[in-house]
């Protein structure tokens, strides 16, 4: 199976970026047929032209930005797991993970309020983007989904059993 499939359960951040992925989709749409109809009437002038320079590319930066922000989260399929983050995606394959833990996401180098879902692998330790909710006060990384408690420690035992699928080996560890 090539296909990836998302471990982790779609949640209020994915509805949020999803809408405003659809937003700005139609705004790119209504300038793009804007600009077209107004190139073609010869309506085009200096100043609309390079305001249309401007907000096109600054339009796919936003939209781009969005739909990662949209597709972040934890995938797996027969070759491996994918960590994908809103600025960078991280393939590992099961043959280098040795399992999954939740702890303290980091921010700059130091532990947040929030613990993420970490792969640890035989070169290391990888944060994912997904997160356990927590009503504890301090910095948080809003860079992913972040679940319940109960859809969390759910995602944490089906990775544990997509790995052991793969091949045996230590447990989920749970703080």
């Amino acid at each position: 199976m090539r296909r990836w499939r998302r471990m982790d359960p779609w949640g209020a951040t994915q509805a949020f970026a999803g809408f405003m992925a659809l937003a700005m989709s139609a705004m790119v749409v209504a300038v793009v047929i804007s600009a077209g109809r107004g190139l073609a009437q010869g309506r085009m002038v200096a100043p609309a032209a390079l305001g249309l320079a401007v907000a096109l590319p600054f339009l796919g930066l936003c939209l781009t930005f969005v739909l990662r922000m949209y597709l972040a989260g934890i995938y797996v399929n027969d070759e491996g797991v994918r960590l994908r983050h809103v600025f960078g995606t991280r393939t590992l394959r099961w043959s280098e993970v040795t399992g999954f833990e939740a702890r303290p996401a980091l921010l700059f180098g130091e532990p947040t309020a929030r613990d993420a879902c970490w792969v640890r692998t035989t070169g290391g330790a990888f944060e994912s983007a997904v997160q356990r909710r927590s009503r504890e006060v301090g910095w948080r990384k809003n860079n992913g989904p972040v679940l319940s408690r109960d859809d969390f420690e759910g995602m944490l035992a089906r990775l544990d059993a997509e790995r052991a699928s793969r091949r045996s080996g230590p447990q989920v560890v749970r703080r």
